[in-house]
This record gives C-alpha cells, structure tokens and sequence, in this order.
C-alpha cells in the first residue's frame, strides 16, 4: 500500500512539474525579450498619437437674395459665411485656386433657401453638409485631387438673414 501511495505522489509531482514546465516555456516563447537587455525595454510605453494639424479655408460673406417663404419673390436676403477644416495644407491653394467656382456654386445652393428654412436647425445642417460636399466634389472633379475629399468639416461663421 505505502508503494503504491509513493508512486502516486511521484506521478502527481511529475505531471505538475511538466505542467509548470509547460507553462513557463510558453510564457518564454511568445513574449519578447528586453532590447539589448534593458530591463526598462521590457515596459513598453504607449505611443503617443500623431496630432495632425488643422488648418482652414474660409468662404468670406456671400449676400443672396432669398424669398421670405416659398412661391413669394425675393425680397430679403441672407448674408453667409464658411469655414472648411481639412489637414492637409495643400487643400488650401487647392481652395483658393477654385474659389471663384466654390462661391457659384454656393451661391446657387443659397438659393434654394428661403428665411423661414434658414430657422430650422435641420436647414443648417444640411447647409453645412451640402456646402462640404460642394467643396470636395468641386476640387475632386476639377483638380483630380490626391487623396480625395480633403475637407473634412464645414463650419458656419456667420449666417445673417434679414426680412
């Protein structure tokens, strides 16, 4: 009986030890060892992210003028103003070189606004995403440009409109 109880204690350690064992070869094999044998190598810092700047480009004030209601003529007018976010500074000259086309095209976009839309919360949403997508679609188709949609944001800074 003692015999038997022995070899069973010498097969329990046994598997325990090969288990460890098991467990510290791996533990060794799959995690990467200190640089040149710095131990502080081994804490690894996050890395910080790379902050790129932001840079803008502004449609200064565009007068219109706009009918109160719809089916009315237009007798008041609205005063607008933009400002495009983008990260990539050449979007900038890109901007200005079209400019002139920019501003038409917004300009035709006001249009078909009148000032009882221009109150909704939702009319201006839609102004500022419509502009946005008039700027990109206007350097994408004219100036081929690489990468695409270079403006990321539309801000409006000055939305007058007077009855």
């Amino acid at each position: 009986m003692r015999k038997i109880l022995v070899t069973a204690a010498v097969a329990l350690v046994s598997l325990l030890v090969g288990i460890g064992g098991t467990l510290g070869v791996t533990q060794w094999l799959f995690h990467a060892p200190p640089a040149a044998g710095n131990a502080q190598a081994a804490i690894r810092k996050p890395e910080k992210p790379v902050i790129k700047p932001t840079f803008f480009a502004s449609l200064a004030d565009v007068t219109v003028s706009i009918p109160p209601q719809p089916g009315l003529p237009a007798t008041s007018y609205v005063v607008f103003s933009v400002k495009f976010a983008t990260n990539d500074q050449a979007a900038l000259v890109a901007f200005d070189e079209m400019q002139p086309v920019i501003k038409s095209a917004i300009i035709t976009r006001l249009l078909n606004e009148t000032t009882q839309s221009l109150q909704s919360q939702q009319s201006r949403t839609e102004l500022m995403t419509g502009t946005l997508s008039i700027v990109n679609n206007i350097l994408n188709k004219n100036l081929r440009y690489n990468p695409p949609n270079p403006f990321t944001a539309a801000y409006i800074a000055n939305l007058v409109t007077q009855d």
